[in-house]
């Protein structure tokens, strides 16, 4: 039902919508174009970052969307079958999704295109809209890879909200994490240990709905006579490496402790350890779900029909 292509478009496109909405929100938080020329750090703000990290971020955020673009135009097969995504009347999940990708793509575009331009800062009020349609944009797409395992209805295992919610959050996070990847490499004289401090708690809270997320799906799993399959393997089975090892030890618990320990002292290095574990989490929650298809009793007949003991 799935292959490569699609596990990387989920995880490329959740982890870029999610970089988009954090990126938005800390424009907002960082009014640089409302003090043209002024360094964002001498005004105190709870998230004051450094210019450099924008130039750095939104570029990063282009590359990683269009990624994403390049995975799903691939697995599409053809080019006609990606523009038909625009054009057809008819209103479905996937199409929303493509139009919400394409429009986080644009907001990339722009607030990248701006660092190109030395000494220049776009109009206050537009670049606000900007960065409100980018949370927009950003939210709906992260939810959008979600919806859009909710709304394959051959496979009982995805007819749950927990799903989106699982995908949401994680989309999040793994933006947040990208975020972490960039402020370790931005130089800047300008001290933001508060803001490091406060995203920090931010992706921790991000993190614990997810633990919570997951841990009432698998229960929901177990619930179900159809979906017991896909629970057994999450938990003792084919899938549990990736489940215990992937996502439940790197992608939850390791930046859970990481986080709640971090010594700004070395916290570049604590930085790199944490967005790893929560990339790595991010594409083995993918992965899990991918792999939860082949063992929902709705993709195997004779045992639907009662056909093998």
């Amino acid at each position: 039902m799935f292959n490569a292509l699609t596990t990387g478009y989920l995880f490329l496109g959740g982890t870029g919508a999610g970089l988009c909405a954090a990126l938005s929100a800390l424009e907002l938080a960082n009014p640089r174009w409302r003090a043209p020329g002024a360094p964002v750090g001498r005004v105190a703000r709870p998230f004051a970052l450094p210019g450099e990290f924008f130039a750095r971020a939104w570029p990063a955020c282009l590359v990683i969307l269009a990624a994403a673009v390049l995975c799903l135009g691939a697995d599409l097969g053809r080019p006609d079958r990606l523009a038909n995504l625009f054009t057809s009347p008819a209103f479905t999940p996937m199409s929303a999704g493509a139009w919400a990708l394409a429009a986080a793509l644009a907001v990339a575009g722009a607030f990248s295109a701006t660092s190109l331009l030395d000494g220049w800062e776009p109009p206050g009020l537009g670049a606000a809209l900007v960065a409100m349609a980018g949370i927009a944009v950003g939210a709906v797409t992260a939810a959008y890879t979600g919806v859009l395992f909710e709304a394959l209805a051959s496979v009982e295992a995805y007819q749950t909200p927990l799903v989106p919610i699982m995908f949401t959050l994680s989309s999040l996070s793994c933006g947040l994490a990208c975020v972490f990847v960039i402020l370790v490499f931005t130089e800047s004289r300008h001290a933001y240990v508060g803001a490091l401090a406060r995203l920090g708690r931010a992706d921790t809270v991000l993190v614990a709905a997810e633990v919570v997320a997951v841990a009432v799906y698998a229960l929901w799993l177990w619930s179900g006579a159809g979906t017991r399959l896909g629970a057994e393997a999450l938990v003792a089975g084919d899938l549990a490496p990736l489940f215990w090892g992937g996502l439940v030890l790197a992608g939850l618990v390791a930046p859970l402790v990481l986080e709640r320990f971090l010594t700004y002292g070395n916290a570049r290095t604590q930085l790199l350890w944490t967005a790893g574990c929560l990339l790595a989490g991010g594409l083995c929650l993918r992965l899990c779900a991918v792999g939860l298809a082949a063992f929902d009793v709705t993709q195997m007949p004779a045992l639907m029909y009662g056909l093998v003991g």
